[in-house]
């Protein structure tokens, strides 16, 4: 709690300073400084920088590629068939006759993209 009075107190005190500075501090004065300040080369070039250096990074920023939704993964799930049934034999055998058709499966497709490759025409 004692902190919190400590800050409390600062914040206070600190209004209470700037209220105080800026009604010592004239309006003309204010306005000089405002015009030194506009018309300093050192500030200028910080600005011309700070200009430069935003630009760039917005052109970095952009390029970046965007982002491409992939459905690859969807169109995957078409092919995948959820059995819920119960096996009809418990034997091992309808899963080894499983496994082999699916390896088929696998072959199948697999010389299916060897003829698309192949049969494709090549530009010369």
């Amino acid at each position: 709690m004692r902190k919190f009075t400590s800050f409390l107190f600062g914040v206070v005190l600190g209004a209470a300073a700037g209220v105080v500075a800026a009604s010592l501090v004239s309006d003309d004065k204010v306005k000089e400084v405002k015009d030194k300040i506009k018309s300093n080369p050192n500030v200028e070039d910080l600005k011309e920088k700070y200009d430069n250096g935003t630009e760039i990074l917005k052109n970095q920023l952009a390029s970046f590629p965007k982002n491409v939704e992939d459905d690859s993964e969807l169109k995957d799930f078409d092919d995948i068939v959820i059995d819920d049934s119960e096996p009809a034999e418990t034997d091992g055998k309808s899963a080894a006759e499983s496994a082999s058709d699916l390896e088929n499966a696998e072959k199948d497709e697999d010389d299916k993209a060897a003829d698309d490759a192949s049969a494709a025409p090549t530009a010369e």
